[in-house]
């Protein structure tokens, strides 16, 4: 029955060994094919992570807006203004003074600080009398507790030299008492020694009994045993526990005035730090105070408002005067607000590529421009609201996260319709208007992407 489910013809051809001489096809034309197209994949990809790049960006989000040659001068910190030294239409070189500032509390600080120098340096080690209306403040704490440890050594010294001079005065007198000791029982033992001496020659002669004899050699084997214990005694102060003892105070006495020593060293440096801090704080200050005391003009220019008055309290990010700068031209700029912690990576010259909100980069790119300069600072919102006069844009660009302002020169080409190059080849065919919204990015870096994955393998394989 199982027989009938197979054709006769193909069992015979299972069994028949007349296509054993046929190769068999291991690979085809389609597969070789594949194989190819990998390895020049592959090759393609090697040779682009040795001679491509990756570029690094840093993003951030502005406005494109015109860079007139009005020149706002902003005040960084609060005060009360002491003199306004110009007025409109007066020409104003770059790093004039134009105003200044009074700082009161800079100046009381100031003041704190040159008094706690001049306690620093009266300061000699033998400390402060907090009765005596000295301010003990933070800055000499330290150095009276210091003093206070310094009178103690000085105060343990000479206990510790009594006692060392005792021991020594002590043992002096114990080894002079011993010597005379053992000269006395030396004297004794030859007293009985020559009594001996006679009693043998009066026993010898019959004149005194052995009883006598026997007496006189006891009393001078006795006499002998304690010029013994007299030397013994002697060798033991001057070769023993005495020996121990007044090493013992003179270590004591040692350690002592090491202490001391290293308490002095330790106040004169603590003491110089002190000072030098105290000193480095004070010109810090004055350095903060001449830069934050006067407004300097930061362009050449001619006043063209004046904002303050003498004797107004103004608050940090307050507008004091504009100016007209000198031999400046209208045109568009971007600026751009980019986190702080990345922004320090950003330099004048990097390229720069620009999106204006009303463009689709996906279809005309990017603007392409230079970075031309770049603020030290974090950016106040003053300062934002200035540079792109939208409130919502200013509250959603503080409220992310610390930014510095990086302003960028547009590169014109007057081939294309908005006047600008693009990445792509024409760019999109309108004007670009001053106060547009737009994002951008500055390329800080370009690495070959062979050089990011060599540190990966060599973690991965553990090589150093």
């Amino acid at each position: 029955m199982a027989q009938d489910l197979f054709r006769k013809v193909a069992l015979d051809k299972l069994s028949s060994p007349e296509q054993l001489d046929q190769l068999i096809t291991v690979t085809t034309p389609k597969a070789w094919f594949a194989l190819a197209a990998v390895a020049c994949i592959l090759a393609t990809a090697v040779i682009w992570s040795v001679l491509g790049s990756i570029p690094t960006k840093v993003t951030g989000q502005g406005i494109i807006a015109k860079s007139f040659g009005v020149y706002n001068i902003v005040n960084d910190s609060s005060g009360q203004i002491s003199d306004i030294r110009v007025a409109v239409g007066d020409q104003v070189q770059k790093g004039a003074v134009v105003a200044r500032i009074d700082h009161p509390q800079l100046v009381e600080q100031i003041n704190g600080l040159k008094t706690t120098l001049e306690q620093l340096k009266k300061l000699d080690g033998n400390g402060i009398d907090p009765s005596g209306g000295q301010n003990i403040g933070s800055e000499l704490a330290e150095l009276y507790a210091l003093t206070q440890k310094i009178k103690e050594a000085k105060a343990a010294i000479p206990y510790a030299e009594a006692d060392y001079k005792n021991a020594v005065s002590g043992q002096k007198h114990d080894i002079q008492m011993a010597e005379i000791s053992l000269e006395q029982a030396r004297v004794s033992e030859l007293d009985q020694k020559i009594n001996l001496d006679k009693i043998t020659v009066l026993y010898q002669a019959g004149a005194v009994s052995e009883n006598d004899l026997t007496n006189a050699r006891r009393d001078w084997d006795l006499q002998r045993l304690a010029v013994q214990s007299a030397e013994e005694n002697l060798a033991k102060l001057t070769a023993g526990e005495w020996q121990d003892t007044i090493m013992t105070y003179r270590q004591n006495l040692g350690q002592a005035q090491m202490s001391l020593q290293l308490l002095e060293e330790q106040f004169a440096a603590t003491k110089a730090t002190k000072i030098a801090e105290a000193e480095d704080r004070i010109k810090k200050l004055q350095d903060a105070l001449v830069f934050s005391s006067e407004i300097v003009s930061q362009v050449d220019g001619r006043v063209v408002e004046v904002k303050v008055n003498k004797g107004d309290i103004v608050s940090p990010g307050a507008r004091l005067f504009s100016l007209e700068r000198e031999g400046s031209t209208i045109k568009l700029e971007a600026v751009l607000y980019v986190p702080a912690e990345e922004g320090k990576k950003v330099l004048p010259g990097m390229e720069a590529f620009i999106s204006p909100s009303t463009v689709k980069k996906e279809e005309y790119g990017y603007i392409v421009g230079r970075v031309t300069s770049v603020s030290e600072y974090p950016a106040t919102s003053q300062n934002m609201m200035h540079s792109l006069g939208n409130e919502g844009l200013v509250s959603e660009l503080v409220g992310q996260s610390a930014s510095l302002e990086v302003h960028i020169d547009l590169t014109v080409d007057d081939s294309t319709v908005s006047g600008f190059k693009w990445t792509s080849p024409q760019g999109p065919s309108a004007k670009i208007n001053s106060g547009t919204l737009c994002g951008g990015s500055v390329t800080v870096s370009e690495e070959r992407p062979v050089s990011m994955v060599i540190p990966t393998l060599k973690k991965a394989l553990s090589i150093d």
